[in-house]
């Protein structure tokens, strides 16, 4: 059972030995088995980025390793608005909150769920088509 930042490693490590040498083929699978584990709860964020950001003979060689972790990259790269979009989103919710706050209207509430549901299908779109 993984339950520690130590046994998160060695999965990680036996990741690497078995698509870097076992399993050559699955190289381009790897971000798409980092993302399984990531998401059932397996691996905790801050250690598959520490993992991600060196290389290490530990489990493989230091050749190996590189390929293992240049494939994860698509895991490991996250999806970001640019920062004009970051400002309107920013403000548009905030002034949906602000007119929430002082008029409990529904057509607000409705207009705040249609809102965060369209920013949830952007970034899982963006998610998606970069993990496909």
């Amino acid at each position: 059972m993984v339950t520690s930042e130590k046994h998160q490693k060695s999965l990680l490590g036996g990741i690497e030995r078995l698509v870097g040498i076992t399993h050559p083929d699955l190289l381009p699978a790897v971000p798409k088995i980092l993302m399984t584990l990531y998401q059932i709860d397996v691996l905790d964020e801050e250690v598959v980025t520490q993992w991600g950001t060196h290389v290490s003979k530990k489990y493989v060689d230091k050749e190996t390793s590189k390929r293992v972790r240049k494939a994860s990259e698509p895991f490991l790269k996250v999806p970001t608005l640019s920062s004009s979009s970051q400002i309107y989103l920013t403000f548009y919710l905030s002034g949906l909150k602000k007119r929430m706050m002082t008029t409990m209207r529904m057509n607000d509430l409705f207009e705040m769920r249609v809102t965060l549901c369209l920013v949830y299908e952007f970034y899982l779109h963006r998610f998606v088509s970069t993990y496909a």
